[in-house]
């Protein structure tokens, strides 16, 4: 399991979709990725849903669940500030190499 600490995570620029599902339904919520770090992400989303609220979340390269910390809305349309709460080591691995991949934000 992973945990956002108290200190930031340096961002990264990620424009990908990202697939987001509420807990305990078959509901798909498409997103789009603004910036990543190792412990959350910038999603623009379609259907943003309030602080609090667990997601599973798909890359096409890893996946996961992720918490609503803050909703904002924008020019682009409502932004969410997700935190990851859970991760395999695999797909772990695999965010790091996204990571290491793509420009500081």
């Amino acid at each position: 399991m992973m945990h956002a600490s108290n200190d930031p995570a340096p961002r990264h620029f990620v424009n990908e979709p990202v697939e987001l599902r509420p807990e305990r339904t078959p509901r798909q919520i498409f997103a789009e990725s603004r910036n990543l770090s190792e412990t959350g992400m910038l999603v623009v989303s379609e259907d943003p849903r309030p602080p609090g609220t667990v997601l599973r979340f798909k890359f096409y390269q890893f996946g996961g669940w992720a918490e609503v910390v803050w909703r904002r809305q924008s020019e682009e349309g409502p932004l969410l500030g997700l935190r990851f709460v859970e991760m395999s080591p695999e797909d772990r691995a695999q965010l790091r190499r996204l990571l290491s991949r793509s420009g500081p934000y």
